[in-house]
């Protein structure tokens, strides 16, 4: 099940008015090559005397080596899917620039919907079309930094981070600004900035949940679903979610879900008004197609659908396959746009503000170094680069629990 990217498919159509999103992606931001400069800093460590009244030393230490040459998924054109344009090519090692980070990967996450669109140049990544030097595939990582450019103050080399763009490769400049401190570079960090912040913002930000609203989440155990039900558990709503399978279900029970239904085995309409026949006060929806329709018709006069994401419309569905509805969802989703539909607000804002993303990223990392948020990663592993398109495809399956993670 999809958690559908949105949080990264809104920040990347904001990128084009918002300089600190410059770096999220191809067809957003400028087309450079991996450009980094040098950098002044160094650790410094101070090395205290265990006995006697010896003075604190202070003893520089270089940073770490960094190779000529790193590895990197890239593609040369658009085409007709992600596996189709991927490539894994060498590339020189460079040194950061102003304001930038040298990332050492260390793991990656797998955001289906979004790197299809990208390498199809679709939807928000329309400019791949017209690229003639390749563009950098993988949104959202977790690593170290292992270089800094000129006037960055808010990390330093050793600092485990999360971080947006260019996150299928072994190492990633990016812009110092966006990144996120972390105290572990983890296979479950990775979700938080990406998904965690997405399902966030559905529930806080677009959604506006309140205390003892009922909230529907489609593909609850996705890895945004995840989130979305866990912030409507927080704000003390009732929590339905949709989901596949039984192990799903378990997952989903585990993280506070109040009513589960598994759409294999019961008619999710049937369900809903069996035990909501007043209808709901909020969706989250990932999944378009009839779900989303079911969903509408479920939610009450005056309640509102966030859509996060489309996933039984994407192509890697069989055009045969693929449900409709009467709503524009590419527009929905990559404009923001907003619609009525019999009195119910469907609506692709997931957040009101670029604050509000801030607040919300900030507060998704406290909330799970804390302790007091779950990030769920798919039990299916994955390691290098060349597994990645293996990754994206196991990712769109509809069988993942979680966030789909890839070791690099």
């Amino acid at each position: 099940e999809d958690e559908g990217d949105g949080m990264l498919l809104l920040l990347l159509s904001l990128a084009v008015s918002v300089e600190a999103f410059s770096t999220f992606a191809p067809g957003v931001h400028s087309h450079r090559p991996f450009v980094l400069s040098p950098s002044s800093r160094s650790f410094r460590p101070q090395l205290l005397a265990l006995k006697g009244g010896m003075a604190q030393q202070e003893t520089a230490v270089s940073e770490p080596a960094v190779p000529t040459t790193f590895r990197a998924l890239m593609a040369d054109a658009v085409g007709s899917s992600f596996r189709d344009v991927a490539k894994v090519k060498e590339v020189p090692m460079q040194m950061p620039g102003e304001g930038e980070a040298l990332v050492q990967v260390k793991y990656a996450g797998i955001n289906g919907g979004c790197e299809t669109f990208r390498a199809r140049g679709e939807e928000g990544f329309e400019s791949n079309k017209d690229l003639t030097d390749g563009f950098k595939l993988g949104a959202e990582g977790v690593g170290v930094v292992v270089r800094t450019g000129p006037g960055v103050e808010n990390v330093a080399p050793g600092d485990n981070v999360l971080f947006i763009g260019g996150a299928f490769a072994e190492y990633s400049v990016v812009n110092a600004a966006m990144l996120a401190k972390v105290k572990e570079a983890s296979k479950e960090a990775v979700a938080l900035r990406v998904s965690g912040t997405t399902g966030w913002g559905a529930v806080m930000s677009g959604g506006k949940a309140q205390k003892r609203q009922v909230v529907l989440v489609t593909a609850g155990a996705g890895a945004a679903g995840s989130f979305a039900v866990q912030y409507a558990k927080k704000a003390g709503c009732e929590v339905v979610a949709t989901t596949s399978s039984k192990e799903k279900a378990v997952a989903l029970c585990k993280l506070g879900c109040d009513q589960i239904i598994n759409y294999k085995t019961r008619d999710v309409d049937e369900a809903l008004k069996s035990k909501y026949p007043e209808g709901v006060d909020l969706v989250i929806e990932h999944v378009g197609g009839k779900m989303l329709q079911t969903a509408i018709n479920n939610c009450k006069k005056g309640g509102k659908v966030i859509i996060v994401g489309y996933i039984s419309q994407y192509p890697h569905n069989p055009e045969s396959e693929r449900d409709g509805t009467m709503l524009d969802l590419s527009k929905l989703m990559w404009k923001r746009g907003v619609q009525d539909v019999n009195g119910v607000t469907v609506s692709g804002a997931i957040y009101d503000s670029m604050d509000d993303v801030r607040k919300g990223a900030k507060l998704v990392v406290d909330d799970f170094e804390r302790g007091e948020l779950k990030s769920l990663v798919d039990a299916r592993e994955f390691k290098g680069l060349e597994s990645i398109p293996d990754a994206i495809e196991h990712m769109l399956s509809g069988t993942t629990i979680g966030k789909v993670v890839v070791e690099i």
